[in-house]
């Protein structure tokens, strides 16, 4: 029985002795001036280890290391590079008797890691490279050893015949800052944790980890799993079981329900994902739930998903109904060679609206996205309805308080800023087969625009109106302080009345209407936009007619009242019909000026001039209008000694409510005048050239001045 004891205990003896014996022949402080001079070798930078190397046995043997820090050059934000509190290395025994230090983990606690770019562009990781010298060693395991060297294992360094290797890390608490001057921003990582267990080159291995960040106002946190395989060619990884949860918080918003799963993945091969958010952005709750699959091919040169779909619900005060769905998908691919993104089968749907199309980014100092959309119906009165009303009230509420304001303290105006606009490069065409707005409808609306480095170019919109078109062309530089723009637009043949009772509820005008605008500015300040628009605006309307005014009626009215005729009422439609109504307007520092209105009609000719004041939108016009028909007074009596005489009519006030004057007083001169004319002739008939008197002449002049002067 002693013997068999003896036996077994043979072995453990041996172990304990051989322990002593590594204790007390092998310091491994030796190694620290090796490890120093490496470092500084592969990196260029100063590697400090503050105190001892010591063993470890328990609960298994390797070595703990102090205070460990890589430097930094002078002039960034941290002294050092990495730096960490503790390091904890494992040792396999058994290639300790081949003078081999086989690592099998290393524990690193409390590291900390920075990158810092500077404003000049320069980065702490700038210049890391091994140095021009070659560090003199011993030669290196004898051919005759019992283990061989792996071909693919991480390169080895070699000291008075001892060969170290080493396989793997594990953090605890550690933390990043990333530090950015040239941009302004600053993010810290911290806790972050990381486990590998098992872990072997072409075997299934267990990853975890965990991180906490400060992004100063944004915090944010991360975990996550997955078993991961990578191949002992070291060139290609497979993970499966892979989840990620975050959540993330700002002053506005919170999330934290974020949840990211891939059911497996392989290069070359499609994986299934799926990414769950739930929180709060602002006031509204959201819930978003996406699933595609993604082909990551081995070459990393082409990245294609397919059957993306994402659902997301967003809850709150201020939306159609409180309450939207928008289901977005697509499929698209990547092309990492050219850095262009490309989205086909692309479709939009919420709120009763849906477009579909294609799009894409190609990746460069200011991304160049291109697109082009389609819906075959877009009602913009159908989402307004959908608003909450009590929503509409206080925003009413709101614009009366704040015109009530602004009228006794006159607010500061200023340009809006657009300096957006210089860091874009966008270009596409929307086409709408039915749109409404404002009551107003269109068929086939066709918008082709571009965006680029600050210029915004409508190159083209189109669309049926009303039996008619519009035609237009738009421009706005915002590539000064002070934007400029300008505008052509046609409209051609638009059925006016049937346009505007829609809008308006009621018709000013009436007939088949021709529209065309040819006019520039600069500023976007509401006010200074009025006072610098310039150009030039034509109107030619037919067959139709002016409402809210009678013109043969007011001047038969206003005829009989200066007459002491009794004026009956009539029940006449307040209109005033033509075959042809035309005008050019010059619109210049607030006023729309115009010599060449007219308009005819069977009874009338009317050449009109005069300002319409845009800013204040008042009128001050004047309308002279010929009776060249048959214009029936009181009775059914014609007014024939009103034909071919010119009646001002004088139109002033606001351009909702205007007024319409006749200034009679020229119209009683020329019938005066009229009438002493037609007695010289019969006086010339009577009596001859007696009356041909140069001076009965001016007799007759001064008559007609001291009636009306």
């Amino acid at each position: 029985m002693k013997k068999i004891a003896l036996l077994v205990s043979i072995p453990f003896i041996a172990i304990i002795a051989a322990l002593l014996v590594l204790v007390l022949l092998v310091n491994p402080n030796d190694f620290k001036p090796l490890i120093k001079e490496q470092v500084e070798a592969q990196t260029g930078r100063q590697l400090t280890i503050d105190g001892d190397i010591e063993w470890r046995f328990f609960p298994s043997i390797g070595f703990s290391i102090g205070k460990t820090a890589l430097s930094n050059p002078e002039g960034f934000a941290t002294p050092n590079l990495v730096k960490f509190d503790n390091a904890i290395l494992n040792l396999n025994v058994r290639p300790l008797f081949h003078h081999e230090i086989n690592i099998g983990l290393v524990t690193l606690d409390g590291a900390s890691f920075t990158l810092h770019t500077l404003k000049d562009g320069a980065t702490n990781l700038d210049n890391i490279a091994p140095k021009n010298t070659q560090v003199k060693t011993k030669s290196p395991v004898s051919e005759d050893s019992n283990v061989v060297a792996n071909d693919n294992s991480q390169p080895s360094t070699s000291i008075n015949d001892w060969k170290i290797t080493l396989e793997g890390i594990a953090l605890t608490n550690a933390e990043v800052l990333i530090q950015n001057d040239k941009v302004g921003s600053k993010t810290k990582l911290n806790d972050i944790n990381l486990s590998l267990s098992q872990f072997s080159p072409g075997e299934w291995a267990n990853l975890t980890f965990d991180v906490e960040g400060d992004l100063g106002q944004q915090k944010i946190s991360l975990a996550g799993k997955t078993d991961l395989n990578i191949l002992t060619t070291l060139d290609a990884v497979s993970l499966k079981q892979t989840e990620l949860t975050a959540s993330y918080s700002d002053a506005t918003n919170k999330f934290n329900d974020i949840t990211f799963t891939i059911d497996e993945f392989s290069f070359d091969e499609w994986a299934n994902i799926k990414l769950i958010a739930k929180g709060k952005a602002n006031e509204l709750m959201v819930n978003s739930e996406s699933s595609f699959a993604i082909n990551v091919p081995k070459t990393l040169d082409l990245i294609r998903i397919k059957s993306f779909k994402s659902t997301n619900n967003v809850k709150g005060k201020g939306l159609p109904n409180e309450d939207v769905t928008a289901i977005i998908g697509f499929d698209s691919s990547f092309d990492l060679n050219k850095s262009l993104l490309k989205a086909e089968k692309l479709t939009l749907s919420s709120v009763d609206t849906d477009f579909t199309g294609k799009a894409s980014v190609e990746l460069r100092d200011i991304p160049k996205v291109r697109f082009s959309l389609r819906s075959p119906n877009i009602d913009v009165d159908a989402l307004l309805a959908t608003l909450p009303q009590n929503d509409t009230q206080v925003t009413d509420e709101k614009a009366k308080t704040s015109t009530s304001n602004s009228a006794s303290k006159p607010v500061k105006e200023v340009e809006p800023d657009l300096s957006a606009l210089k860091t874009l490069d966008v270009a596409g065409t929307i086409i709408i087969d039915k749109f409404k707005a404002n009551n107003a409808k269109m068929q086939n609306v066709e918008s082709v625009f571009s965006v680029n480095r600050g210029v915004l170019a409508l190159t083209k919109f189109y669309s049926d109106l009303y039996s008619g078109a519009i035609d237009m062309t738009a421009t706005l530089d915002a590539r000064n302080s002070t934007p400029s723009y300008s505008v052509k637009q046609a409209i051609k043949g638009v059925k006016v009345a049937p346009l505007l009772i829609d809008v308006m509820g009621e018709s000013l005008i009436e007939g088949t209407g021709s529209i065309n605008l040819n006019l520039s500015g600069k500023s976007l300040k509401p006010t200074a936009l009025k006072q610098n628009l310039k150009g030039k605006a034509s109107i030619n309307f037919a067959d139709g007619a002016v409402n809210g005014v009678n013109i043969p009626l007011l001047i038969r009215t206003t005829y009989a009242k200066i007459k002491g005729e009794k004026v009956k009422g009539s029940e006449e439609a307040e209109k005033t019909d033509f075959s042809a109504l035309s005008a050019d307007f010059y619109l210049a520092k607030g006023n729309a000026t115009t010599k060449n209105i007219k308009m005819v009609s069977p009874l009338l000719r009317i050449h009109g001039e005069g300002s319409a004041h845009y800013i204040n939108e008042t009128a001050n016009m004047l309308i002279k209008t010929s009776i060249v028909g048959s214009l029936k007074g009181q009775g059914g009596k014609e007014i024939s000694d009103l034909k071919d005489v010119t009646i001002p009519i004088r139109i002033t006030g606001p351009w909702e409510k205007p007024k319409y004057k006749l200034e009679f007083d020229d119209v009683m001169q020329q019938k005066a005048k009229k009438e002493i004319d037609r007695g010289i002739e019969k006086l010339e008939e009577k009596y001859g050239d007696k009356i041909k008197d140069e001076k009965v002449k001016e007799a007759a002049d001064k008559l007609l001045k001291g009636l009306f002067n």
